[in-house]
């Protein structure tokens, strides 16, 4: 739980303290400090955050930078040695030349908050692709600001409530997604964007974003070219500084992990590779992971997962996010961070990104048959439509034509999210009608519908990529592989999203991440050679735990299930209709158990969090 904290504007009573119960853990070093109007903490894991103070400047990082080389050249130039300079101090100095900005000359995995004493300024910014996160809210005339939401919570004067749009967010996603918080009046810094707090205003500016600038100039052996060898720059750029005995890689079985262990294995011989399996063959992929463990010689290291260690997990996860959270694939990347720690592995590196980069998910080739409809002849609309339309509409294969037209005719970003239960199924029949009225429906999809229209894109399919680079990524999955990984003792760094890399794929056409139906299709031509065939055209699985499974067949899931769903607590909560409650537990056992377990899990966890971090709070409250 390490990270930064602080607030602007504080007076001689106020400081970071109270903050840092959320933030430390036990032999975590703790450090604060004040320069005029201002306090800043933070809680230290790694030697890449600090605290630092130059001149009038106070500055606290979250840096895992690539490039500390770079900005150390920088200083150079303009007669400032770095040699005695910590990072942070660094940081100051680079402020110092190039103004607020500076953010753009760093490059990897960054929070940070700098305070200008000379002109009462306060700055917030993460990196841009979210692999870092900030909590901020305004309280008066001051600031505050940490790493974890609860840190911000416990430091505010007055209670937190409960942000009624971010349940809907949660339920919809799995995930409360930025600018969102799940409390009211706390916001999450979004990212690729830089927050000032000066004169009393607040502005924030989106200092870097993907654009889509498909280039035309170029033949699919360039872009394969260009793809395969962006990707080893990447790796070996993340490899900088790392111990090859004390570093790794996740290593589910997929293209991107295989990837990331080729080009590692160029600068690292026998790096190391840690995956997990299951006895539940749809989910296991450990025959893949072998393959190109074997094929890189790896040192590899694997564990198989049983319902019993979801058990042990699954409470230590729900303390850990102070969020809703409920991507259950967070059990099996808790586990694989744990067995690289085990094995005394303490930097790991991850592939996420390069299906939102390079078009790997399979909705975005099931999209594309919708779309063709759409993109078809006004005259052959007027007959399918009709025709359609007299078909049953049932679950028999006579109703797909109906179907198919039904969702062909649903706009993105709604249609690629339209098979959730939660966007099926009449609000009214789910919802209590008080949290409809503070969450009304038609403002359900407006995170989504924002990042689908504001991509720098011309194409459908770049639009998509660029709201999955923001929802599905940076909200949902960075923050599961960060969180379990902090958990286990274990950081992350991503290759797959170097800024390099992400605006590489940004002028790639899109005919070449999705050629007909294929997906990734420049990826893996880009990697043919290198990859064994086998990996290349696997059918992708990731770190999918079977929890839906899970919670029906272990007598402990079970249990903790039926404590959760008959709780007279959970049915009060005013979000569901107890009549939903019993008929989704009903399909669970009856009907399509994966679908259907998923939304029971997001009930369940959310009613952890409940437990967890709204009473046992109470409950601390009481007691002081």
């Amino acid at each position: 739980m390490s990270g930064i904290c602080g607030l602007s504007h504080a007076n001689g009573q106020t400081s970071p303290a109270r903050m840092f119960a959320r933030l430390g853990l036990p032999g975590e070093e703790l450090q604060s400090q004040r320069l005029g109007s201002a306090a800043m903490g933070v809680a230290r894991r790694w030697d890449f955050q600090q605290l630092g103070a130059v001149r009038d400047l106070l500055i606290s990082i979250d840096a895992d930078l690539l490039n500390a080389g770079e900005i150390a050249a920088t200083l150079k130039q303009s007669q400032i040695d770095p040699a005695n300079l910590s990072l942070a101090e660094q940081l100051c100095y680079l402020y110092l030349l190039v103004g607020p900005r500076f953010v753009e000359r760093l490059r990897g995995g960054f929070s940070l908050a700098l305070w200008d004493e000379t002109n009462r300024r306060l700055i917030l910014a993460i990196d841009p692709a979210g692999i870092k996160g900030l909590y901020w809210c305004r309280q008066g005339d001051q600031l505050l600001f940490a790493s974890r939401a609860s840190a911000v919570r416990d430091a505010r004067s007055e209670v937190s409530e409960i942000e009624h749009s971010a349940i809907i967010q949660y339920l919809l996603f799995s995930v409360v997604p930025a600018p969102l918080s799940v409390y009211k009046g706390i916001e999450k810094l979004r990212p690729g964007h830089l927050l000032t707090f000066e004169n009393g205003h607040v502005k924030q500016v989106c200092y870097w974003d993907l654009a889509y600038p498909e280039s035309k100039g170029h033949n699919e052996a360039h872009w394969a070219e260009q793809v395969r060898e962006g990707i080893r720059q990447a790796v070996h750029a993340h490899l900088v500084g790392c111990d090859d005995d004390r570093t790794g890689a996740y290593l589910s079985g997929g293209t991107d992990s295989s990837s990331v262990v080729a080009f590692m294995s160029e600068r690292f011989p026998a790096p190391h590779t840690c995956s997990i399996f299951f006895s539940e063959a749809a989910y296991s992929e450990i025959g893949f992971a072998r393959t190109t463990a074997e094929v890189f010689r790896t040192r590899h290291h694997e564990r198989r997962l049983l319902p019993e260690d979801a058990c042990d997990a699954i409470l230590q996860i729900a303390a850990y996010y102070d969020e809703p959270f409920a991507n259950s694939s967070a059990i099996g990347a808790y586990y694989c961070a744990l067995l690289a720690k085990e094995n005394g592995i303490d930097t790991l590196l991850a592939g996420d990104g390069g299906d939102e980069l390079f078009g790997g998910n399979s909705r975005y080739a099931d999209d594309k048959r919708f779309a063709l409809y759409a993109s078809s002849p006004a005259w052959v609309r007027k007959i399918i439509g009709p025709i359609a339309k007299q078909l049953p509409a049932s679950d028999s294969w006579l109703s797909l034509p109906l179907r198919y037209v039904r969702r062909a005719q649903i706009p993105n970003p709604r249609r690629i999210f339209s098979y959730g239960l939660f966007l099926t199924m009449p609000p009214e029949q789910v919802f209590e009608e008080e949290f409809l009225r503070q969450a009304p429906p038609e403002r359900w999809m407006s995170i989504a519908e924002g990042h689908f229209q504001s991509a720098q894109a011309s194409s459908e399919l770049n639009r998509l990529l660029h709201l999955d680079l923001k929802l599905t990524l940076a909200d949902n999955d960075l923050r599961k592989v960060n969180g379990t990984a902090e958990l286990a003792g274990v950081r992350v760094r991503y290759p797959m999203l170097d800024l390099q890399l992400a605006e590489l794929s940004g002028r790639i056409p899109t005919r070449l991440k999705l050629k007909g139906f294929e997906k990734r299709y420049i990826f893996k031509r880009a990697m043919k050679g290198i990859l064994p065939d086998q990996i290349l055209h696997k059918k992708k699985h990731g770190f999918g735990v079977p929890l839906a499974r899970w919670l029906l067949q272990d007598t402990r899931l079970q249990s903790l299930l039926q404590d959760v769903l008959s709780d007279t607590c959970t049915r009060q909560r005013g979000y569901f209709r107890p009549q939903f409650i019993e008929r989704l537990a009903q399909l669970h056992h009856q009907d399509d158990v994966g679908f259907y377990g998923e939304v029971v899990w997001y009930l369940v966890a959310l009613e952890l969090w409940h437990r967890q971090h709204l009473e046992s709070r109470a409950e601390e409250l009481c007691a002081t």
